[in-house]
């Protein structure tokens, strides 16, 4: 129990510093992570908050993956789209909480708050792949796609494309740039390299890991 509970809390801070990062990079305005972007671009045009829509984007991810014939027990399904309706309710909590203390205009610390951002998503996935068994559904579309492709790297993209996709259409749409730019860049290409460096000063015990799934 005393395993199952460390590796829990691991597991909550993940999700939280995934959503607070998500937040400084929206905040930021600078360009956000894929999903949370097209999160942005669909909160404009709908009556709903950016952690609603990123909720709704995850399910849309698990009914995908389905369709591409991935097995789920009725346990993951429930674990999984709970975990989606917790981090987009953080997503809406820090936003708001940024909203009412400080939103910066200067270019200098918007840069700052893009850094921090990348940073704590990088921490967070470090912590997230090592210590839950459970994950959003958008990750195992990334898996699903990654299977059918048969090559991870291939499958990465065309994940991706969908949330850019979605984004793009909405800009082309509204005639107005939201959540695309240099921050949706640098994390394409640099969360990898910042998820290894993290990987090596932080790392969760497998066998912590192994006596947590015979609990």
């Amino acid at each position: 129990m005393k395993v199952l509970s460390v590796n829990s809390l691991w597991f909550v801070c993940s999700i939280t510093l995934n959503a607070l990062g998500n937040s400084f990079m929206i905040i930021a305005n600078l360009g956000s992570a894929p999903w949370a972007s097209a999160g942005e671009n669909l909160a404009y045009i709908l009556p709903l908050s950016v952690g609603v829509c990123i909720i709704m984007l995850n399910l849309f991810s698990f009914v995908l993956s389905y369709l591409m014939k991935v097995k789920f027990t009725l346990g993951i399904i429930i674990k999984s789209i709970a975990l989606a309706f917790v981090f987009g309710i953080l997503i809406d909590l820090f936003l708001y909480i940024q909203h009412q203390v400080y939103v910066p205009g200067e270019i200098g610390v918007r840069l700052l708050y893009l850094f921090i951002g990348l940073n704590l998503i990088a921490i967070a996935l470090s912590i997230y792949f090592q210590s839950g068994s459970i994950h959003l559904p958008a990750d195992y579309l990334l898996k699903a796609f990654g299977k059918l492709m048969k090559n991870y790297t291939l499958g990465n993209i065309v994940c991706t494309a969908i949330p850019l996709t979605i984004s793009l259409l909405i800009i082309l749409y509204r005639h107005h740039v939201l959540g695309l730019g240099l921050g949706t860049f640098l994390f394409m290409i640099g969360i990898g390299l910042l998820i290894d460096q993290y990987n090596r000063w932080i790392v969760i015990s497998n066998n912590s890991k192994k006596e947590m799934h015979s609990a």
